[in-house]
């Protein structure tokens, strides 16, 4: 590795690092249905799965990290940093009512290696869920003149930082197990602004209920990835995989307060309800299952089918918030010219992609259904072409305008960088 790549591979380690660890909070936006449930998810696919629809739970290229699937990191024959940042771009519309916002994040900070030809550890750090919403309605007073003023809103997130193990058992069969650390917090606050007829508006009452809820404890995700030829010489392989996300109940402590203001000056002392109260929180069980038929270094064609038990979620007063179970769908393919090219286009990757299915929202007795369509690019760069720049397209909707529910219509984009090197490959001497 040049001098310039180790600069370069530290710099981006420790600036992104230092910086998921103060960004991963802030969100994708205004997200109204992230005041339900542990908020809105970011999912495990890095840009080029974010390319395919979100697919690819069974194959991988082993040019950069398939986090889908614990057992798929094996196929990273070299020490491979994998980085990825996500903006997004929403329109929301509920009923008359409309918004545009926009937002960014740090995605995934993740790096592999291989300690023996069969065995890759990784450890990977990004955001799980975000909170980010604000809610207001006006309402008057049943018995005065007075109108009252009703706000909610919330602000945080839950991260996970993850080490995994995978092994290739034999020629055709690999699996892996994905151990991980769930911390963060989410704050949500409900307050009620009275206003009095006549009087001055720096005088009316401000009425607020604070909470915040800390999360933090250990999950496991186990995968398992079978490659069976179809043809001679690697022509054509058959690909099967699956992962399994272990139901995890996660250690919560929570802070009430409630105040009462006028003018921004306490009417009372601040009344602690409760102070650092311990409860729990659970995130129920996942599976996915996928296959993929793969012309090596030519042609992948994938389908993903994916489940996630969230009737069975309680929340720190062991609610389940009437959350519904998600079933989703993903489909992509990738396509790469010629790999033996001397032409730099030949040597793109090309993806597109489809993802349809429900969310764990329900709004007025309906689902809150998601559909999405993706493009995704490659770039290989550097000097060999051992380093690439990736860059995933994805544009959806999400629920409807109407029976009650808030429909948004949002644009994503996925940047990828993967630095590839040998770092422990042992040299040899003539």
């Amino acid at each position: 590795m040049s001098q310039y790549s180790k600069v370069l591979l530290l710099t981006l380690t420790l600036g992104l690092g230092w910086s998921c660890a103060n960004l991963n909070a802030q969100g994708l936006g205004n997200s109204p249905y992230s005041s339900l449930g542990i908020g809105e998810f970011y999912g495990d696919a890095y840009s080029d799965n974010s390319g395919m629809g979100q697919s690819g739970v069974s194959t991988a290229s082993g040019f950069q990290i398939n986090n889908l699937n614990p057992a798929l990191w094996v196929r990273n024959r070299f020490t491979t940093l994998d980085v990825g940042l996500v903006t997004q771009y929403k329109d929301i519309t509920a009923g008359s009512d409309r918004q545009t916002n926009f937002g960014a994040n740090l995605a995934y900070l993740s790096l592999s290696f291989p300690v023996k030809p069969r065995w890759v550890i990784g450890v990977n750090l990004k955001p799980y869920s975000f909170v980010d919403y604000q809610n207001e309605a006006i309402k008057p007073v049943i018995g005065t003149a007075s109108v009252a003023r009703y706000i909610t809103s919330g602000k945080g997130g839950i991260n996970k930082a993850s080490i995994t193990n995978s092994v290739q058992i034999n020629k055709y069969i690999s699996v892996g197990l994905e151990s991980s650390y769930f911390f963060g917090n989410a704050r949500r606050s409900s307050d009620v602004n009275l206003v009095m007829p006549g009087e001055n508006p720096d005088d009316n009452y401000l009425v607020s209920l604070n909470q915040r809820t800390t999360y933090s404890d250990i999950a496991f995700r186990a995968g398992a990835a079978v490659r069976i030829p179809i043809k001679k010489e690697n022509k054509l392989n058959l690909n099967l995989g699956g992962a399994y996300s272990f139901s995890t109940s996660l250690n919560a402590e929570n802070t009430t307060t409630f105040e009462l203001t006028q003018d921004s000056f306490p009417v009372t002392l601040p009344d602690t309800l409760n102070n650092n109260q311990s409860g729990s929180l659970t995130i129920p069980e996942q599976y996915q299952v996928g296959a993929s038929l793969e012309w090596p270094f030519k042609l992948i064609l994938s389908a993903d089918y994916s489940r996630q038990s969230w009737s069975q979620y309680r929340n720190y007063n062991n609610l389940s918030e009437s959350l519904r179970d998600v079933n989703r769908i993903h489909l992509g393919a990738e396509y790469l010219p010629r790999f033996t090219s001397l032409n730099y286009f030949n040597l793109v990757r090309y993806r597109l992609g489809f993802s349809y299915g429900n969310t764990p929202y329900v709004v007025a007795g309906r689902n809150v259904n998601d559909t999405n369509i993706s493009l995704g690019f490659t770039f290989p760069m550097g000097r060999g072409y051992q380093n690439f720049l990736s860059f995933a397209l994805i544009g959806g909707q999400r629920g409807n305008s109407g029976a009650g529910q808030v429909k948004e219509r949002y644009g994503r984009a996925v940047l990828g960088i993967t630095l590839l090197e040998r770092w422990f490959v042992k040299q040899k001497l003539d």
